[in-house]
């Protein structure tokens, strides 16, 4: 049984909601955020290209097309719901830029406060080291630099996980708001059905009556919808950038996936299962904490800037902060929670090098935007967002999130033609890309420039972006924009170097 909260501070001065609110989430908000205006010269930049490629789709939703060029259909987003719950703010014009930092600041609060609400009993020093410890283990705040849906996600999970304490310790039914949670989770990002479902079990085993099953039935009924709208528009089954970025073809890249998250987070599994034993009578509890954790760890992923791996963690977080305030005396909890950054070293500097990683992306992706913008012409990218989001022209997607058709071809590594034979088919004559990635060039591809950042690259894939053209007038028309952008931001963290002094 639960011993409940042993107070070993005097609990004199507690923390109000807004003080906590104040120390806790404001003031780290808010420095990140002058840090990354300040070193953008007052622009807002997200810290990685992808969440423009989401905010490219929506434009294109709101105007009743699905995909990234408007001569054609395409899937590049992870997520189901985020483009569309982005599409209205088009009516925005360039201030709908602000709108996923806007999103992921409301989203963010929300978790903050709902994770504030599980230490409502613990004293002020203690409370403000264990979820600051928390939060900054976890990549919390450098989540909402991202301008993507996981910080949705987070809060979902969390919203779900008080949902499943409640039920578990306090008797209390699992309330519409839950069966709301649970429903939208795996339509913010796919791996929330490794939530979802077990949940949905765990809930059947309480006794909750059909309301699991109607839950579970509109989740299927909805992803398997979407899939067949992505069928019918003829781009497959599940979204390009799925299909791209994962690896569970067969038995032994599972297995493998599995070795990798053992590598990096096989200390909170057995955490977790330590946990699981303090909660050996609650079975159904055990099971859904076991059964997400083993979803997670054969088909989830992890890195990718901090972000892949947060909803799981968030997840089990609610249960270890349960823990941990009714089984521990507050200055034991206080002192695990305090010093578990230090477990998470990699998701911390995540966060502390958000500022750097959107300077980054202010001085790489940023210049080729405006340079495809200012050449007015088709363009092939490897990293589409920025690009697709700022030229009328179409975007050839060679790493294949805006292309099947291209993703296709890169994957079966048949050489370079299909580069030539895409580029002739859409009549871009410039290509930007990581030379890394493309090791084999069409034959008719000439050298312009490496555009090379003088900052450290933090989140893009690579310090120098190759910029080629197909012809010698594109390749003179390419050297003249890019000098012309050069001599019109001499702030600009890059170097250029030209291939045809």
């Amino acid at each position: 049984m639960e011993s409940g909260i042993s107070t070993s501070f005097a609990p004199a001065a507690r923390l109000t909601d807004r003080h906590l609110a104040l120390w806790l989430f404001l003031a780290p908000v808010g420095l990140l955020l002058a840090s990354v205006l300040a070193l953008n010269g007052g622009t807002l930049i997200y810290t990685l290209d992808d969440p423009y490629i989401h905010l490219a789709l929506a434009k294109q939703i709101f105007h009743g097309h699905y995909g990234i060029n408007p001569s054609e259909f395409s899937a590049p987003s992870s997520s189901i719901l985020w483009p569309f719950l982005l599409a209205p703010f088009t009516l925005l014009g360039n201030a709908m830029l602000m709108v996923p930092l806007a999103l992921n600041l409301l989203f963010s609060y929300l978790t903050f406060m709902q994770l504030a609400r599980l230490l409502e009993r613990v004293s002020t020093l203690p409370k403000l080291v264990i979820l600051g410890g928390w939060m900054l283990a976890t990549n919390f705040y450098g989540l909402i630099f991202n301008g993507m849906e996981h910080c949705l996600q987070v809060l979902l999970v969390v919203l779900i996980a008080r949902c499943v304490l409640d039920r578990e310790f306090r008797g209390t039914a699992m309330p519409m708001l839950g069966y709301a949670a649970i429903a939208l989770l795996p339509l913010v990002r796919y791996e929330g059905l490794a939530v979802s479902m077990p949940v949905l079990l765990f809930l059947l085993l309480k006794g909750e009556g059909i309301k699991p099953i109607i839950c579970g039935a509109v989740i299927v009924a909805v992803v398997v919808a979407f899939s067949l709208f992505l069928q019918h528009i003829g781009v497959g089954w599940l979204p390009s950038s799925v299909i791209a970025k994962s690896d569970t073809s067969g038995l032994k890249s599972v297995v493998l996936n599995a070795i990798n998250q053992f590598e990096k987070y096989g200390w909170v599994i057995v955490a977790m299962l330590v946990m699981c034993a303090f909660f050996i009578q609650r079975r159904a509890l055990v099971l859904t904490l076991v059964s997400v954790t083993l979803l997670h760890v054969l088909l989830g992923k992890n890195g990718w800037y901090g972000r892949y791996e947060i909803y799981w963690l968030n997840f089990l977080g609610v249960f270890f902060l349960y823990w941990a305030t009714t089984h521990l005396r507050e200055r034991s909890a206080a002192v695990i929670f305090g010093l578990l950054p230090l477990a998470f070293a990699p998701l911390v500097y995540t966060t502390l090098s958000t500022p750097l990683a959107a300077r980054a992306i202010h001085n790489q992706q940023y210049p080729m935007a405006m340079v495809a913008k200012a050449l007015d012409a088709p363009v092939a990218v490897n990293d589409l967002g920025l690009v697709a989001l700022n030229t009328n022209h179409y975007v050839l997607d060679l790493w294949g999130l805006g292309s099947l058709e291209a993703l296709k071809m890169r994957k079966a590594d048949n050489g370079a033609g299909w580069i030539k034979t895409m580029m002739d088919s859409k009549n871009a004559h410039y290509a930007f890309i990581y030379d890394p990635w493309f090791p084999e060039h069409p034959a008719n591809w000439v050298k312009v420039a490496d555009l090379t950042l003088t900052v450290p690259k933090i989140a893009a894939a690579f310090d120098s972006v190759a910029m080629y053209a197909t012809d010698s007038d594109s390749a003179d028309k390419l050297e003249s924009t890019l000098k012309n952008y050069q001599a019109a931001h001499p702030e600009a963290r890059f170097t250029v170097h030209y291939d045809r002094l």
